[in-house]
């Protein structure tokens, strides 16, 4: 077996210790790893080199941790044991008595990072696109090789607590001002700067005298941790455990020293993989690394290059599929109507570059030349050239015709032209043209900067090389991938409309609306459904739902407060008014929403609803999605659940912890779900009435279909956050 370490000693007595996982894109700290590591190790303590640089041979990536998918096939023991074998390494490296440093050269997530922090020094590649932190509790687990305990006495409690407990993953920069990284050089310059490190004998980091003080004094540092656990109980409702898990290991490192705080981590790390939240979270993280294998699988042809793409539209969308294009190194012909709206258009993807600098993504050289590789115009020339078009105009079907019909006429016979439709049928859309087979839809979320779903929409004549193409981009733009086939509001807006309806038909039942978000956020939303709306504007909101309407078992009746409130230009957030009064958010607090009475009357005037419990609205707003996705598989929109439970994570927001939801679904049981949603047909009427293949499936004890086993990766933590409602719009 080739060994996954290989180590040089230059003339100076500096031994470079070179991490390459054999047959792997990526490293990971495999067993493999772990044990040519530890072998190093041994002939470090007794030939005791001047300095010791920790490097990859991976190209963008340094260590990427923990191999999920390995762990996942281990049984308890053989955990307990690679976990303790992890913690003692680490600590063994922390205590080499020369100075070692990290060289990150790309992503350093997880046991990578926690391989830096037992390091004397970190030195990183400046690259906005490198990924430093320890995202465990996105997982449901926690760093358990020494991070939770290493990280707060190198930067302090109150920093690193923020880190921690949101598993946040940081840019060279951003990990710079945070503390985790000493220095960040021009990647040519990592190796020297990190030689430079080891030579200088420099003071290894320590917090703040302050934050030393607040953490060493009991009563102070007791305030910080309970007040952490307020916080955190706050936001998620302790549907989470890992992160209040984690706050139990920071007390016991800091109350009984650092092994008991080595010992917690391992210990809460088996009682986290227990839950049924981490359970959930690594189940949706091995789906979406599978996602991309599987969109691919279901086709029989190969992608083709995409190396020039044009969009139509720069308004809200058009401008983050513009960014999202030339961020990949993807050349863009915007088209828009005239010079003021590709003004307009252009301010738009040079803000969303201005905030990837504020935010280390990229630096300002980097931003420039990716703002350069836009080419606005409005006469529609240059689209010869294209292998991509995308339309985002508004959503109408005859101005869709006219921009497809020219297309047809302006582009190559095998450049793909694509809407971002989100309620209409891509098929009508391609009878504007006289090559339906290249037509397709690809459905971006709003923001497109930060929704990770694309919903990538085969109409009856969509050819497999298109749809092949459109899947390999979608997984260059970093996005995850979900085909569906063709039908109104596709998959996502499909199951998002009966929860809007519902939550409408509950408020004018005279439920207050502040009351129902409240127990939606309970049960794990981010964003109750009346600020979801008034995220999406009230405007986008009603045209979606009636687009829509038809399309459901049973059409949605609107509120007409929905309408008035339209015509009183009651947009919502982007008006300053909606169901709630939103006021202008000072820098650095999130505003307290108050409710808009005036709209809130208008849609249940003079109605005294009688208390209906927060489980109540939960049911009645989660269980008509449950019917609408049972519905979208019997007409074959979807053929899997294990779609349906990405798409509603990555698309809606839906809660993570819960896995999806054709997951909770099977967890209640398919019997229970189609009994209680038999009884609120009684009680509400037939919009309740179970679908048909639902009772099928509970007449015979049936789950939902999903595919064979999830595909494996190579990859090994997710550096992603799940999306938050408060981020999606159709």
């Amino acid at each position: 077996m080739d060994s996954a370490i290989r180590t040089a000693t230059d003339p100076d007595n500096v031994m470079t210790i070179w991490l390459d996982v054999p047959g792997k894109p990526v490293n990971t700290c495999t067993p493999q790893l772990l044990s040519g590591l530890s072998a190093v190790i041994d002939s470090l303590e007794l030939s005791r080199p001047a300095g010791v640089i920790f490097a990859s041979a991976k190209a963008r990536s340094f260590n990427a941790g923990a191999d999920l998918f390995a762990i996942r096939d281990m049984d308890r023991p053989t955990v307990t044991s690679y976990l303790a074998l992890g913690q003692s390494l680490y600590e063994r490296i922390a205590r080499l008595p020369m100075p070692t440093v990290a060289a990150i050269n790309g992503d350093c997530l997880g046991g990578g990072t926690e391989l830096a922090l037992a390091c004397t020094y970190r030195v990183a590649a400046n690259d906005g696109a490198i990924s430093i932190g320890l995202p465990e509790t996105k997982l449901g687990i926690i760093p358990a090789w020494g991070g939770t305990t290493r990280l707060p006495r190198m930067i302090g409690l109150t920093r690193a607590l923020p880190i921690l407990l949101a598993g946040k993953t940081l840019p060279p920069r951003k990990a710079q001002k945070a503390g985790l990284v000493d220095e960040v050089v021009r990647p040519e310059a990592l190796l020297a700067a990190a030689k430079r490190l080891v030579m200088s004998h420099r003071d290894r980091r320590q917090p703040r005298v302050m934050e030393r003080l607040a953490a060493r004094l009991t009563p102070a540092r007791n305030r910080i941790l309970a007040m952490a656990r307020r916080q955190t109980e706050e936001r998620t409702f302790g549907n989470y455990p890992a992160p209040l898990r984690l706050i139990d290991v920071l007390k016991a490192g800091y109350d009984n020293g650092f092994s008991a705080g080595l010992a917690a981590e391992r210990a809460a790390l088996l009682e986290l993989t227990q839950t049924d939240a981490c359970r959930n979270l690594l189940r949706l993280f091995f789906l979406r690394q599978g996602a991309k294998r599987r969109a691919s699988d279901q086709l029989k042809a190969k992608p083709r290059e995409i190396n020039y793409a044009a969009v139509i539209g720069g308004g809200t969308m058009g401008a983050g599929i513009v960014h999202a294009l030339i961020r990949a190194n993807v050349r863009v012909r915007l088209v828009e109507v005239d010079p003021a709206a590709v003004s307009g258009a252009l301010g738009r993807v040079r803000k969303l570059l201005d905030e990837d600098v504020i935010a280390g993504r990229l630096d300002k050289l980097a931003a420039r030349h990716a703002f350069n590789r836009v080419s606005p115009t409005i006469d529609w020339s240059g689209l010869h050239l294209a292998d991509l078009v995308v339309e985002a105009v508004v959503e109408n079907l005859d101005a869709k015709h006219e921009v497809f019909a020219q297309l047809d006429k302006l582009t190559r016979p095998d450049a793909i032209l694509a809407s971002n439709t989100s309620s209409l049928r891509v098929a009508d859309i391609a009878r504007a043209t006289a090559h339906p087979p290249r037509v397709l839809g690809l459905h971006f979320f709003n923001p497109v900067n930060k929704m990770p779903l694309v919903e990538i929409v085969r109409a009856p004549e969509t050819d497999d090389a298109s749809l092949a193409t459109a899947v390999a981009l979608t997984n260059r733009l970093g996005k995850t991938p979900v085909v569906v086939n063709d039908a109104p509001g596709f998959l996502v807006n499909r199951l998002l409309i009966p929860h809007l309806a519902e939550a409408l038909a509950l408020a004018a039942e005279g439920t207050p609306i502040d009351e129902i978000d409240s127990a939606m956020k309970q049960w794990g939303m981010p964003m109750g459904p009346f600020e979801l709306l008034d995220e999406i504007g009230l405007d986008v909101s009603l045209h979606v739902l009636k687009s829509l309407s038809h399309v459901m078992a049973h059409p949605v009746e609107l509120s007409p407060a929905v309408e008035q409130a339209v015509g009183r230009r009651w947009l919502g957030k982007k008006s300053g008014r909606g169901f709630y009064v939103h006021p202008a958010a000072k820098r650095g607090s999130a505003p307290k929403l108050q409710v808009n009475v005036e709209l809130s009357r208008l849609v249940a005037p003079h109605v005294q609803a009688a208390p209906v419990s927060a489980e109540e609205i939960q049911w009645r707003l989660i269980l008509p999605m449950v019917n609408e996705a049972a519905r979208t598989l019997a007409e074959g929109i979807t053929d899997s659940a294990d779609d349906i439970d990405l798409a509603t994570v990555l698309g809606l927001g839906f809660a993570p912890f819960r896995g999806g939801l054709a997951k909770f679904a099977e967890d209640v049981g398919i019997e229970e779900v189609v009994r209680r949603l038999n009884d609120l047909t009684t009680r509400h009427g037939p919009r309740f009435a179970p679908a048909e293949l639902l009772c099928e499936l509970a007449s015979e004890h049936r789950s939902f279909p999903r595919p064979a086993a999830a595909v494996r990766s190579p990859s090994a933590v997710a550096t992603q956050s799940l999306p938050a409602l408060q981020d999606v719009r159709l």
